[in-house]
């Protein structure tokens, strides 16, 4: 019961930094838009014009195509009860569904040898689980379960909305910043740049070129804490920690250890439950995920 209260209120703290975070980064994204139009207009209030509604229009847009786009990034396809593998996959969702307490998720496939899976979605009610091929033939059915259970816990815990968000807006960021740095490097003016206020427009371009550095810092380390998070709620729906503890096993393998090339795009790489773009050597400071070997050790210890 006390296990079961801590859990709870690790999600209720989940929910409101999702809140949070995904604020500040509407904010960032805002001021760097902002930034932006200063850069080529040189005048604060015609950047104001241009900056709101543009920010807001892309936020909104972006929100709603979201989980479309992060599945034909992923090249996923729907389940196919008629497949063997795949009626069993969509019977686990069913069921870590139910104990989760949760709607029913799409479930998607990924044509790949590679072992992993990822949640998407917008809210617990239009949200998805998708696994790829190699996982459905190499992870027995405990395994299967207890990745199942961690891309179900992402959805409990609301990780999906922040992700979904996170990445667009991460994105747009590096993208006016690499447009502003490649405007400078071949000495390129905005129009009434030489009119404006050297120090804001100093300022603006810091600001343009840090703020994709501090947006994604922020968004790694929150990541990393929460795949921490869906592991052990993951082992509480499943009540069986070693079977995603051997799932893990089996992905590092995967995952880490081969030559095939990911499917797919990075763009989405975030969401798996191992980047399959990363090599272990990788894992650092700027990893979306935590060490693998230590996600085996917490759940082991539990």
């Amino acid at each position: 019961m006390e296990k079961k209260l801590l859990v709870e209120d690790h999600i209720k703290r989940n929910k409101r930094l999702t809140v949070i975070v995904c604020t500040l980064m509407a904010l960032l994204f805002m001021a760097v838009v902002l930034a932006f139009g200063f850069y080529f207009f040189g005048n604060i209030y015609i950047a104001l014009i241009f900056a709101v509604p543009i920010a807001l229009a892309y936020v909104t847009i972006t929100y709603s195509i979201s989980v479309q786009s992060i599945l034909s990034a992923a090249k996923a396809r729907p389940a196919n009860p008629k497949i063997r593998e795949e009626k069993l996959l969509i019977m686990r969702v069913e069921e870590m569904s139910i104990a989760a307490g949760l709607p029913m998720p799409k479930v998607y496939v990924q044509e790949s040898d590679q072992i992993n899976a990822f949640a998407t979605g917008k809210n617990p009610k239009e949200s998805v689980i998708c696994t790829t091929t190699g996982a459905l033939k190499l992870l027995n059915q405990e395994e299967l379960e207890g990745v199942i259970a961690h891309e179900m816990s992402h959805i409990k815990n609301y990780d999906i909305r922040l992700a979904t968000i996170t990445i667009g807006v991460v994105g747009a960021i590096a993208l006016i910043s690499e447009i502003v740095f490649w405007s400078l490097l071949w000495g390129g003016r905005g129009r009434g740049r030489n009119d404006g206020n050297a120090i804001i427009m100093v300022l603006a371009i810091l600001l343009i070129i840090l703020a994709p550095i501090f947006a994604r810092l922020t968004y790694l380390a929150i990541s990393r804490r929460r795949e921490y998070l869906a592991d052990s709620t993951g082992a509480y729906l499943s009540r069986n920690p070693e079977g995603l503890a051997k799932a893990l096993e089996k992905i590092k393998a995967s995952v880490y250890n081969t030559k095939e090339k990911p499917k797919g795009s990075k763009t989405v790489a975030p969401l798996y439950i191992a980047n399959p773009f990363k090599s272990m050597s990788a894992e650092s400071a700027w990893s979306t995920h935590p060490p693998i070997d230590e996600r085996i050790k917490r759940l082991r210890s539990m």
